[in-house]
């Protein structure tokens, strides 16, 4: 093709200037080792904290940004420092479940002179239409996870709690009581000679 025929096509076709950009070829890592190694850890949000836990997810992206991080390792650090002032006893931490969550624990019994029952219709309860539930996730390992299951027990959610530690943790960052520090991963390699 001639330089005139090129310049001819272009005038007839004429195209943006984002068009002519090749586009990058996807490259997805095929090893989902480190992924299945570390697993997010998914904690479903009761309705009533569904407000709260979204501040509380936008409190620790902005501070992943700020200290160049993941989410993940910011919100390891919050729990972890919430985790350990229950230990040490500083943060009381009791179970009070909202009456109006709570459901009932059944027991039968077998009665001689009992009267017929019906079984009710099911009544379906309609979500909101904009509602959509909410799920906290982070990456912070079994061991936190099970700390987390431990104090929500029977009687209240595993995302209670992890939205009340959090908070405690953000609150006392706020509070200037907690720092968060930087620190250098340094990643090495391993040579190794073959002949």
């Amino acid at each position: 093709m001639t330089r005139r025929n090129a310049l001819d096509r272009l005038r007839n076709n004429p195209q943006e200037p984002i068009s002519t950009i090749p586009l990058a070829q996807g490259h997805m890592r095929d090893n989902r080792a480190w992924d299945r190694a570390h697993p997010v850890i998914t904690y479903f949000i009761p309705a009533l904290l569904h407000e709260q836990a979204k501040d509380t997810r936008a409190a620790i992206l902005a501070l992943s940004q700020k200290h160049m991080t993941t989410i993940s390792s910011v919100a390891t650090a919050l729990i972890s420092f919430s985790l350990a002032h229950i230990r040490q006893g500083t943060l009381k931490f009791e179970a009070r479940p909202d009456a109006h969550r709570r459901k009932m624990t059944l027991t039968w019994h077998e009665a001689k002179d009992g009267w017929p029952q019906e079984i009710p219709q099911l009544v379906k309860r309609h979500k909101k239409d904009n509602v959509k539930d909410v799920y906290l996730g982070y990456r912070w390992g079994r061991d936190v996870n099970a700390q987390i299951k431990a104090l929500a027990g029977d009687s209240i959610s595993d995302g209670e709690v992890v939205v009340f530690l959090l908070n405690y943790a953000l609150s006392a960052h706020k509070n200037g009581r907690l720092r968060l520090k930087e620190e250098a991963v340094v990643i090495s390699q391993k040579v190794s000679s073959t002949w």
